[in-house]
This record gives C-alpha cells, structure tokens and sequence, in this order.
C-alpha cells in the first residue's frame, strides 16, 4: 500500500465484516444490500459487482484452506488529492483471518456498562463501518479500562443505541426492541438478520429501558451475546438470545 494512501490519510473508504460457513458467505443478501449501499453513499466504485467480490472472498478462503473462518474486506478511494478526491475509483483488500467454529456458540453473559464521554451523532453516515472508527477505538480503551466486557454507546441525545462493536437488543413486557438506524446505531447485518426472522420494534430506548429489562444481548457477525449484569443491575435472562441463536445456526 502506498504512503498516500487515502484510508491512511483520511480514513476515505470502509471496511465489511463477515463470516464464512461451509465455504460460503453467510447472511450473504444483508451483507450485499449493506455494502452496495455504503459504496453508494460513500462515493466508491471498485473494479467489480458486489456479488464478484464475494466470490472472490469464497476462492481465497478455499486457496487458504479454510471452510469456516471470519473475513475482513478493507476498500479505500484510490489515491490523489487532499479533502476534495481526484478519482471516485476504489481498490480493495481481502483478509482471511483463521478457521474458527462451524457453529455461532452461545457464550458467558457479559457485564456492561455507558460510555458518555463522546456521543454518536444520528446522522446517515453513523450507520456505515467507515475506516474512520475513532469514536469506537475510544470507546473500546475505556471498555478496557473499566475491566467491562462491553459498554452502551450513547447517541446525541444521550439515548443509548448499541455497543462498542455490536447491536442493541432488549426484551421488556413480551416483546423485542431495538433503536431504529434513526438513532445513529450501525447498519448491522446480523441486526437485519433477526429483523428478517423475529418480531422486533424499532423504537429509540433509553436507559431505564435497559435497566429494566427483561433480557439485553448484542449481535455482530460473530453471533449473539447475552447481558448478565448492568452497573448494580443483574439477574436478566438469556431465553430470547437463545433462541435467536439457535434460529442463526439453523441457517448455517
């Protein structure tokens, strides 16, 4: 990669995230509907369809020997310019990264916590993974800092809206929520997952709402994780993010 590169120098591009099962690109129509929005949005055009560039990810995992594994497409605005781009050109990067399980297991429930320090505006650019992920990063070392497995990441109306690398769930009196992408949460996929097979309202939460939960999990590609403890609140269930668990691994 060049020195001027424009990922480097501006953070001009994004990055996808996803994982392959059996060889294949799993949850791949959200995946496809995601990226092909964000190169929209962002101005970006690669040398090839969306659909071509999946099959490209599907051949390296196979010339890599690997059947199950997580994957990480870096795309980036070709170089040239400062602010204003020379080119709406893009190249990209593939990245195997390990065989892992043939299955999304269901893991230890977290303890969690707020990040208040920075807020995530709720603009459309918010729900885009763009390589620009400061806010994130910052989030992530106070996470760590705390000794917390995850933290609530507040919009600008101090709303909370997802975590430091996943979204948002709650279950309270029957039903499942989750922000709407209105509130500045990330365009998940594994999020437009269990909107496509579950019962889910979008509505903007707050934190009482959480406290007073029945059941909070988070989902990203690497699955579901459920919440066992909020600041002094602890005792939340786990049956919902069971379920949807079993419900992602019947798709594999």
């Amino acid at each position: 990669l060049e020195m001027n590169n424009r990922s480097f120098l501006y953070g001009d591009g994004l990055f996808e995230r996803l994982r392959l099962f059996n060889g294949k690109v799993f949850n791949k129509q959200n995946h496809y509907n995601r990226l092909s929005f964000s190169l929209n949005e962002l101005q970006l055009d690669i040398s090839v369809s969306v659909d071509e560039l999946f099959e490209q990810v599907e051949y390296l995992a196979h010339q890599n020997g690997l059947t199950s594994c997580s994957v990480r497409i870096s795309i980036y605005r070709n170089s040239g310019g400062l602010y204003t781009p020379e080119t709406l050109l893009a190249s990209y990067v593939i990245e195997t990264m390990g065989e892992v399980s043939d299955c999304f297991p269901f893991g230890d429930g977290l303890q969690i916590g707020v990040y208040d320090k920075h807020l995530k505006s709720k603009g459309l650019l918010s729900t885009i993974k763009s390589s620009s992920a400061n806010f994130y990063v910052l989030a992530s070392l106070e996470k760590k800092r705390k000794n917390l497995d995850e933290l609530l990441l507040l919009n600008s109306d101090k709303r909370p809206i997802e975590g430091t690398n996943s979204n948002l769930f709650i279950f309270k009196e029957g039903k499942i929520f989750t922000p709407p992408l209105s509130e500045g949460p990330l365009l998940g996929c594994m999020r437009s997952l269990v909107l496509d097979h579950f019962a889910v309202e979008e509505v903007a939460l707050n934190l009482k709402d959480i406290q007073t939960a029945d059941e909070i999990f988070f989902t990203n590609c690497n699955g579901v994780r459920n919440v066992m403890k909020f600041g002094q609140f602890e005792g939340y269930n786990n049956t919902i993010a069971k379920k949807v668990v079993e419900k992602l691994n019947s798709l594999i």
